[in-house]
């Protein structure tokens, strides 16, 4: 632990006499990644969608949209982009961090040369080993390493989900992530030795990672352990401290309270973005300390001249508090509404039920749901059973496709998951059960390929039966099915559900349906002027939850629908601004 405090107080201290450094190089990486990163990526994706003539990227046509030379062509440009990016951001600082342990001078162009040499690596075989590098440290970076351009990389989780609905599937994946996790910890230096070692390749870079990792990794990990610990109790600190004033201003003068958020806001979007710098800088600085074993406090540089920068630096820093405060109140004071966006159970609510059945209906019901969710696919017999697999496999434990069975058949089994019992169940059950209980349904239709080819017109006749046509909704990934849909029934809701999309949408339907990774800003406000629904799945946890609704997306397709009822009880007309604060904040973490 005496080595372990050492390396610390030497990190701190080398920030602290190099801080101007560090400003300067911050300052340059945001301005870059803004300013030519994200334009660039903007601009090369509708290049793309131009050329190849498609209007936006799905699952289904997105094998022979990458498919396209043109496509390759820029895919490989983007990737080299990032990793270019990547490389420069975090090689900047760790040369910074290895010359300011020594106590030797540098100078940013002499730095900046030496990275320069190593790009040659960046168009050769070798830049496999980087890609494969960057994809190990993904489940790592968002509390490791955090770049920029990483901290948003995730699995979708839909797939996570269907993964996870298993015993089998939760321990394969159990294994891999272990897997990944473990080879991405011992590759972790492989970056810091290839930046700081002129003639080193990343090969070479990833076996000295690797070989380092038998006797230093468990100490390199508890500092940056410490280090993000540490980190999480300042923001928490910094929280309370600049919120106390906020909490005071609502309760005894309400009408200076929308300012006031604001400028808290304001102040804590700078200080979180100052705070996730000095985290990146403390990682580099642990990162090669721990490499290069350089226990030794760095001379401090005196130079007194750079004092005077600190003047333009306090301009643009006031300059930029005040337009984030213009920003901020005019987004607070749009944000106060009640949102009207419909919470919709996914298969019912299969909390204590199993789904797409009855019991899973009522509760969804019961808990508050203004849709449920259910999936279904046309028997041999042509009618329609409530059952979201092809197969009984996993559900039923049985071997059988739904696509062969009659519906009697199917309605005889017993289907099991979490430990609960239940019976399958058809659509005209389903409705019934809803009618009884005053509310909607939002049907998918499964398609299974062998559908009898009157299948739309036998659905619309099940709904037109009931009388639920105007009230109910029916989304499908079958696009083509979906526009003969609309034809057959203009008054019918009518949606696609997309599990992938890049791009704008200008679907000829009542709504979209669409996975939430791939919901942006953009996406959301194109959709608002056509006008088109846009129902987002699926939202299991709170903090993805709180985020649509506070955007007030038209629905949000959640296994939790009381969790989500309550998020939306609590976004209103009468909720402190300091709440509102707090909820966005949360999406920092």
């Amino acid at each position: 632990m005496h080595k372990a405090g050492q390396v610390m107080r030497q990190a701190v201290h080398n920030i602290y006499a190099y801080r101007l450094d560090y400003v300067q190089v911050f300052a340059l990486i945001r301005i870059f990644q803004f300013l030519l990163i994200i334009p660039v990526t903007s601009i090369v994706l509708k290049l793309m969608l131009r050329v190849t003539g498609y209007t936006h990227i799905t699952e289904q046509n997105w094998q022979s949209f990458v498919a396209h030379p043109f496509v390759i062509m820029m895919i490989c440009l983007l990737i080299l982009l990032f990793l270019l990016f990547v490389y420069y951001e975090m090689g900047f600082l760790f040369l910074m961090a290895f010359h300011q342990q020594r106590g030797m001078h540098y100078r940013f162009l002499p730095l900046w040369q030496q990275l320069n040499r190593k790009v040659i690596y960046f168009f050769s075989v070798q830049v496999l080993f980087l890609i494969v590098y960057l994809a190990l440290l993904m489940p790592l970076a968002s509390f490791m390493l955090p770049l920029t351009l990483t901290q948003s990389v995730s699995l979708p989780h839909f797939l996570t989900d269907e993964i996870m609905s298993s015993r089998a599937g939760r321990l394969a994946y159990a294994a891999v992530a272990s897997l990944v996790v473990m080879i991405g910890i011992r590759s972790i230096l492989t970056l810091p030795i290839f930046t700081i070692q002129p003639n080193i390749s990343i090969l070479r870079s990833f076996k000295q990672s690797w070989h380092f990792s038998k006797r230093g990794l468990f100490e390199l990990l508890v500092l940056l352990a410490m280090l993000l610990t540490g980190h999480l109790l300042m923001m928490l600190g910094i929280t309370v401290i600049s919120t106390f004033p906020l909490y005071l201003i609502e309760r005894i003068m309400p009408s200076a309270a929308l300012v006031t958020a604001g400028l808290t806001l304001a102040l804590l979007e700078m200080v979180f973005v100052v705070l996730f710098s000095l985290l990146q800088a403390m990682f580099s600085q642990v990162m090669v300390a721990i490499t290069y074993n350089t226990p030794v406090l760095g001379k401090v540089r005196v130079v007194t001249k750079r004092q005077r920068r600190y003047k333009p630096l306090l301009l643009i820093s006031f300059i930029v508090f005040i337009v984030l405060s213009m920003m901020n109140i005019n987004s607070l004071e749009k944000s106060v509404y009640a949102p009207d966006t419909k919470i919709i159970a996914h298969r019912g609510y299969v909390a204590g039920n199993v789904e797409n059945t009855i019991s899973g209906l009522v509760s969804a019901a019961n808990a508050g749901a203004d849709l449920i969710e259910i999936d279904i696919q046309q028997t041999v017999d042509g009618e329609f059973v409530v059952f979201h697999d092809r197969t009984l496999r996993r559900l039923a434990g049985k071997n059988g496709v739904i696509a062969n069975m009659t519906l009697s058949e199917l309605k005889s089994l017993t289907i099991h998951q979490n430990g609960y019992s239940d019976k399958i169940a058809s659509l005209e059950d389903c409705i019934e059960i809803a009618k009884a209980l005053d509310v909607a349904l939002l049907i998918e239709l499964k398609a299974h390929g062998q559908e009898t080819e009157d299948v739309l017109p036998k659905l619309v006749e099940k709904l037109r039966q009931y009388k639920v046509l105007d009230s109910y909704y029916v989304q499908s990934a079958d696009v083509q099915k979906m526009a003969q849909l609309k034809k057959l029934v203009p008054n019918l809701r009518v949606g696609i559900v997309y599990a992938l999309n890049i791009g704008p949408m200008e679907e000829n339907v009542d709504f979209i349906a669409l996975e939430e990774s791939w919901v942006t800003e953009q996406l959301i406000e194109e959709l608002k002027q056509h006008p088109t629904d846009l129902f987002v799945w699926t939202l299991n946890d709170d903090r993805s939850l709180q985020t649509f609704i506070e955007k007030n997306v038209s629905g949000v397709i959640t296994d939790h629908p009381d969790v989500a009822r309550e998020l939306r009880a609590q976004q209103s007309e009468h909720q402190y601004f300091l709440q509102r604060i707090l909820n966005r904040l949360r999406f920092i973490f």
